[in-house]
């Protein structure tokens, strides 16, 4: 995106993020005022923000993109910009993009991939790896809208914060996990029906912090997670250890999944992440069992939090961690 926007043609773009994570919430204030890059167009000295969103699935894309509209909306007003801009990396048309524009925000502009096509056709190897980039990022052509949502509050922010001031270990742990399903019930609500959270296995001696039943919508990540692992239901479990969890935690897991019920997937929030044997346990439960555990950490949960309030889909982050897992896996 910076490539085509930085053409001598075109005008004038920066990158203002750092390509590391914030680490503290200093830092995460900072980073959540900063747009993804600047841009001056030719002969002008108008100075833009620009939020680039990219979309693996178009589902629910306008409704991602109303919330894009407000943060850069605020951006523009608090950092002294003259407009906005949000690039949508979607097919779409010229009239669902009218339709999308803001009343309240009229600074801000929305392009999609046809502008940005026609501003990078003058050169050959700019607009093939634009093409590229779309080939590798949208998996499915289906879309739909989702019911109107408060864009004024940034509530995946305030959870972030909220889980990033509880204290690791013992102390925590319940506060932990209230803030976690909060957390999920705000990214995922809509895409899984019937959360329902402190449910007990048979024995009585493990417990699912959430599970949820996969709507059958099309076109999503749940609907893919759905397909390839054959799971009607998710399980959400989270750990509030001070040190990455191991091949235990990933073992009691696997208790919550069975493929009879249609329950092979769960999504485990340990807030350090997985050391090696936790992450060799779950590769050996999916080879032989057919049970996907997906271990992600705090990072990863803010990222999705703060990144909803600026438009970006969070099933990006599971996507991008799942990916990960079953690339490196071994025969």
């Amino acid at each position: 995106m910076l490539r085509i926007l930085a053409q001598e043609d075109v005008g004038l773009a920066a990158a203002t993020r750092p390509d590391e994570e914030p680490a503290d919430e200093e830092e995460w204030e900072l980073y959540r005022s900063l747009p993804d890059l600047t841009f001056t167009p030719k002969e002008t000295v108008r100075k833009l923000a620009v939020e680039f969103k990219m979309f693996r699935w178009q589902k629910d894309w306008q409704r991602h993109v109303r919330d894009a509209i407000s943060h850069i909306h605020g951006i523009v007003r608090t950092e002294g910009f003259d407009g906005g801009i949000v690039i949508v990396s979607l097919d779409i048309s010229d009239q669902a993009l009218a339709e999308l524009k803001s009343t309240a925000a009229p600074e801000v502009q929305i392009w999609g991939l046809g502008t940005l096509r026609s501003l990078a056709e003058k050169d050959d190897a700019l607009a093939d790896a634009l093409e590229e980039l779309v080939s590798e990022t949208v998996l499915d052509g289906d879309s739909g809208i989702r019911g109107n949502v408060d864009t004024q509050s940034p509530t995946g922010w305030k959870l972030a914060s909220r889980l990033r001031q509880i204290p690791a270990g013992k102390e925590g742990w319940s506060d932990f996990e209230k803030y976690c399903e909060q957390a999920i019930r705000f990214l995922f609500g809509a895409e899984l029906s019937n959360l329902s959270s402190q449910q007990r296995t048979d024995d009585k001696l493990n417990r699912m912090d959430l599970i949820g039943r996969i709507k059958s919508d099309r076109g999503s990540f749940w609907s893919m997670i759905a397909a390839d692992f054959s799971s009607r239901y998710i399980v959400f479990d989270a750990k509030n250890y001070h040190e990455p969890i191991g091949q235990a935690e990933i073992q009691i897991t696997e208790k919550y999944l069975f493929s009879k019920g249609l329950r092979t997937v769960a999504i485990l929030v340990a807030r350090p992440g997985a050391d090696e044997s936790a992450r060799k346990s779950a590769e050996t439960i999916l080879r032989e069992n057919g049970k996907f555990i997906l271990v992600i950490n705090l990072d990863d949960l803010c990222h999705m939090l703060t990144g909803a309030d600026a438009g970006d889909p969070p099933e990006n982050r599971l996507f991008e961690r799942m990916d990960e897992m079953l690339m490196k896996m071994g025969r």
